[in-house]
């Protein structure tokens, strides 16, 4: 039987992949301290550089500042 993987990312335990897009996965997560569960979006930071999207993810961050972001080489 195979184990379930999973990843923790400050509070959060991250799970499977809800989403996928060009720049970014969109994951299950559990705040390990409530239980809360909400969407992760985990953006490809080479993706990000080699596409030359630095401003757009910045600007996207600044308009969405009730989301938490978290970047992963």
């Amino acid at each position: 039987m195979m184990k379930k993987v999973t990843r923790k990312v400050g509070k959060y335990e991250v799970g499977r992949t809800i989403g996928e897009g060009t720049f970014a996965k969109v994951k299950f997560a559990q705040n390990r301290e409530t239980g809360e569960s909400v969407a992760m979006k985990i953006l490809s930071k080479s993706a990000i550089l080699k596409h030359r999207m630095v401003d757009q993810v910045t600007n996207y961050s600044l308009i969405s500042p009730f989301l938490n972001f978290c970047v992963l080489g």
